[in-house]
């Protein structure tokens, strides 16, 4: 009996969030069937299946966590065979039975924003607010036992500009050649990306305080309305903060002392390609809109 932890990588989008959930498509659904059809476990109780974090509905991963034990040779492209394309094992490493996936030393957190006008001073002026320890409970969905939490970094980049941003991805590798496998794809919007470093994050936590950033870049907030937000009194009533939208959050790397991942370059290939694949299925998709709109 041996047990493997590995990274993985999905599309939120096409799922009904991480967790198992009756007769909806979710990723730890379409994961843990695959291993039971391949034979690597008999369910997710013999296998001892843990996972890092359930995220919600829409958000992508490069790096959550999932791990089991099998007396089966641990292969992960025949793993990857079997799974869908949209949710791939991207890497792996041998861990002691008793491993917890879910505490994790550090987790890395990207949301990409697309809005115009976006004032990066401003952006960067109220992340420094937020690095620390807070008591984040305007800043998740439903009440739990502790609101507190640390945020360890947070990095604004402007890829556009910030050719060092590459030296922060967990697998390093040259850009894919778009232009080489896939021809004429047009300009697209220019992102801003928002890091965010920390051991645990509550449910909503980011999503929310992506919208602060926002509301505050816009200047409908002011400096001293998020530090109320971040330091709220024991009879101040909760603060009613809209999430902005899961697509735009990625999970990009979870991070354990001691443990090293190794990235399979052929999954990792693979599993580039069908994300380059989807780029041109959009890019199309928005052609054929625009010239339907363009006809009237």
């Amino acid at each position: 009996m041996k047990r493997r932890a590995f990274k993985v990588g999905y599309i939120g989008s096409n799922f009904y969030g991480f967790q198992r959930q009756p007769d909806l498509r979710t990723v730890e659904g379409e994961i843990i069937d695959t291993l039971i059809d391949i034979g690597y476990m008999e369910s997710p109780e013999e296998g001892r299946f843990r996972i890092a974090g359930r995220t919600d509905g829409g958000v992508n991963s490069l790096g959550n966590v999932v791990s089991f034990q099998s007396e089966e040779e641990f292969h992960i492209n025949k793993i990857n065979s079997h799974l869908p394309d949209d949710v791939q094992f991207l890497a792996e490493a041998p861990v002691r039975f008793g491993f917890k996936p879910r505490y994790a030393k550090e987790r890395w957190y990207r949301y990409i924003l697309f809005n115009k006008d976006i004032d990066l001073e401003k952006l960067n002026e109220v992340s420094k607010l937020f690095v620390g320890t807070h008591n984040f409970t305007n800043f998740t969905k439903r009440y739990q036992k502790t609101t507190v939490r640390t945020i360890n970094k947070i990095n604004i980049i402007d890829p556009k500009i910030d050719a060092d941003e590459r030296l922060n991805r967990p697998y390093k590798t040259n850009d894919f050649d778009f232009n080489q496998n896939f021809p004429n794809l047009n300009e697209s919007y220019s992102p801003i990306f928002i890091d965010v470093y920390g051991e645990s994050f509550l449910w909503n936590m980011i999503r929310k305080m992506m919208r602060v950033f926002l509301d505050y870049s816009k200047a409908k907030l002011t400096l001293d309305d998020v530090y109320n937000y971040l330091n709220p009194g024991e009879d101040d009533k909760r603060e009613n903060i809209k999430v902005l939208s899961g697509e735009n959050l990625i999970l990009m790397d979870t991070v354990y002392d001691n443990i090293k991942f190794k990235y399979d370059d052929y999954a990792v290939e693979k599993f580039k390609r069908y994300l380059a694949s989807q780029m041109v299925y959009h890019q199309k998709s928005y052609g054929i809109v625009e010239a339907i709109l363009n006809s009237f």
